[in-house]
């Protein structure tokens, strides 16, 4: 029996399999189970699909029907869209240099987004692909693309990177079919700052409800938090990750005009860019230098509840997403006591985490933070838990 014909009584397998399926009888195990080896299938035929498209593509076959493109054809076949069938071509091109990665992919083990992600960071740099396969296992999508994400920019040059960026920008707008007016649009990070900060309530930096401070710099994106009405200008980051103390991190970037292996620059909560362009705000812009090793950062312990600026700036590091283990929200994060203050009447950089706004709310109705570091869990009222951990360990830099 030849691989089509295999393949052809495997769906026709699953088509009678699924015709008889009532998802109302089964019990909350059982759903669950299925749903695991569905979904297992249909990672491995999604790999299929995307292998054998690019073989398509390759063969020409597609040129007798008159379409315009390879990816037009496919997505006219396939019955979706140009763009996802340009993304599975060009994963597929990639992976066939990547032998780790196809195997899991052919496997089942990646999922199709999975795959792409892995196969554009490992392009760049194949001695990460061993590392981002092991992240692939254990870290939700948006977190594999950030890392992937951050190897690629490693191995790029930020000035080249940011100037096609900036040729590349665009807006395009569009009626959908309620009539509401649409768009999207691409551009560069720090113009994205400038765009969004005027449009947003209270955008500029503010103190205590005393509303905007005057000549506040439009460079500057804004962090919300859910339990006070002002916001707080968090300005440029500029961090450096280094096995030993760089406190003269910021004056080499400015001197050599580049960031170097280990070290970023970014607008906080918006992407990376070059010196050059924050150099260029220095009259009126907010920068931070934040050196994430050399300082003994578990030492701002204060006797108050509150967080001054200091411990803030620590944990908007630190903790860049939400504590808890498989969460991947990163914006509007909210500080938490992990200890309550009234037991231990203490503010210190180890005793707090930034959790998203729902499970802050979850530990806040009495739902058990356990675990420790990087591996934070939080379970209902009445479960035994794991006692949190204070060992004075920092969660794993992404």
């Amino acid at each position: 029996m030849s691989v089509l014909d295999e393949l052809q009584a495997t769906v026709a397998t699953q088509r009678r399999v699924l015709s008889a399926l009532e998802p109302g009888c089964l019990n909350g195990p059982d759903a669950l189970r299925l749903l695991e080896v569905i979904t297992e299938g249909e990672r491995v035929l999604a790999a299929g699909r995307t292998l054998v498209a690019k073989r398509v593509e390759e063969s020409n076959v597609w040129r007798a029907s008159g379409e315009r493109s390879a990816a037009h054809f496919i997505a006219h076949k396939t019955g979706t869209s140009v763009g996802r069938v340009q993304a599975g071509l060009e994963t597929a091109e990639r992976v066939a240099a990547l032998p780790a990665t196809a195997e899991a992919f052919r496997a089942g083990t990646l999922s199709e987004v999975q795959a792409e992600a892995v196969a554009s960071a490992a392009a760049a740099n194949p001695n990460e692909e061993r590392r981002l396969l092991e992240r692939a296992g254990r870290d939700t999508a948006k977190q594999l693309r950030d890392e992937c994400r951050r190897v690629r920019h490693a191995v790029t040059d930020e000035r080249a990177r940011y100037a096609a960026i900036r040729a590349d920008r665009h807006l395009r707008t569009w009626t959908d079919g309620e009539g509401a007016f649409c768009g999207v649009f691409r551009t560069t990070p720090d113009a994205g700052a400038r765009s969004c900060s005027p449009s947003t309530p209270r955008s500029t930096a503010c103190s205590r409800g005393r509303g905007p401070r005057a000549g506040a710099s439009p460079t500057r994106p804004m962090r919300w938090t859910r339990s006070r009405p002002w916001c707080v200008g968090v300005g440029v980051a500029v961090r450096a990750r280094s096995p030993r103390p760089r406190s003269e991190s910021w004056s080499t970037m400015r001197h050599w005009g580049h960031t170097v292996a280990g070290e970023a620059c970014e607008i906080e909560g918006l992407g990376p860019v070059p010196v050059a362009v924050v150099e260029s705000w220095r009259h009126d812009a907010y920068l931070r230098l934040i050196v994430t090793d050399g300082i003994d950062v578990k030492a701002l312990t204060r006797r108050s509840r509150y967080v001054d600026a200091h411990q803030d700036a620590a944990l908007a590091v630190r903790d860049r997403r939400c504590v808890v283990t498989g969460c991947d929200v990163d914006w509007r994060l909210e500080r938490d006591h992990r200890v309550p203050y009234a037991q231990c009447h203490t503010t210190s950089l180890d005793g707090l985490g930034r959790m998203c706004w729902w499970h802050h709310l979850l530990k806040t109705k009495g739902w058990a933070l356990g675990g420790g570091p990087g591996c934070y869990r939080l379970t209902p009222p009445g479960t035994e838990v794991d006692p949190v951990e204070h060992s004075g360990r920092a969660p794993p830099r992404e």
